[in-house]
């Protein structure tokens, strides 16, 4: 019971309290992956003049505002928007990524320039984000919170191909995807044995909710041997969005898009669904 009504507080807190956000080499939560938890808007991206980095508000900068109410908690929120399992082990890989360091497609048509290079980041690096990742657990004892998201862009790298197959997803997530995480956590638990949270990823739009469930298949399988804890935005978003038939964008999870778009919204959390994500992150943290 106890357990319970802790974990109503803590989002009563995530949902009330604004981002705080800090920078400093003792900063002691440090944020990985890519455009969930950078807070991507794309609307932002969109509309001049260009955005900056701190304009951006993703679930950490909310996890991070709760964890400050408690102890004194501060942010590096290292994450790309774009980046994939390979991109944030080599910016020179092979392996795309969905807008980090490549162009990112837009919804009917076009491309960005990459994220860095149109808007870049909010903490200093230029390599790979593996490489920040080790070199700051390596130098900085104070990080005691780590939260990863990473893979999805796996997915729409493929999806972006004309000629890309349900199979064809598929196959790079159950084998490429499956070794880039396995490295990605090999290289955080050799430097650091602190609490490590893995966000399993919502579904944007039902059809998508096979390949959702099979990148979280794959990092539940992974991270379960190096001892993660897991926050499942999948059910997450499922049981917000049960009175509209499982879709987040109805349910106002996602950012609605202006008419003209192909779709009514991107896929990217509103700031409602931030904070679903930011809560549910934060019940994995205490646990």
């Amino acid at each position: 019971m106890k357990k319970t009504i802790f974990t109503a507080q803590m989002a009563f807190v995530l949902l009330a309290t604004p981002a705080f956000a800090g920078n400093d080499k003792n900063f002691t939560y440090l944020a990985l992956g890519d455009s969930i938890p950078f807070g991507m808007n794309i609307l932002l991206v969109l509309s001049p003049p260009t955005p900056t980095p701190s304009e951006f508000v993703g679930y950490p900068e909310t996890v991070a505002a709760a964890e400050h109410l408690l102890i004194s908690k501060k942010l590096a929120n290292a994450s790309c928007p774009g980046e994939s399992s390979g991109s944030f082990l080599d910016v020179n890989t092979i392996q795309r990524d969905y807008g980090c360091n490549f162009p990112h497609p837009l919804p009917g048509g076009g491309s960005i320039p990459p994220f860095k290079q149109l808007v870049g980041l909010k903490v200093d690096y230029t390599g790979a984000q593996m490489d920040y990742a080790v070199a700051e657990l390596a130098s900085n004892k104070h990080i005691d919170m780590v939260t990863l998201s990473i893979g999805a862009n796996d997915v729409f790298v493929c999806l972006s191909d004309p000629t890309c197959s349900l199979q064809s997803v598929l196959d790079p997530v159950n084998g490429t995807y499956k070794n880039n995480l396995t490295t990605i956590l090999t290289n955080i638990r050799k430097y650091y044995t602190g609490k490590l949270v893995l966000l399993k990823y919502y579904s944007p739009d039902p059809s998508l909710d096979t390949l959702a469930m099979a990148v979280n298949a794959v990092m539940t399988q992974v991270g379960s041997a190096f001892d993660v804890r897991f926050a499942d935005g999948f059910t997450a978003f499922k049981t917000a969005s049960a009175m509209f038939g499982g879709d987040a964008c109805q349910a106002g999870l996602l950012i609605r898009l202006p008419p003209g778009f192909p779709t009514p919204c991107d896929i990217h959390p509103s700031p409602a669904g931030r904070d679903l994500l930011a809560a549910i992150v934060e019940i994995a943290l205490q646990q």
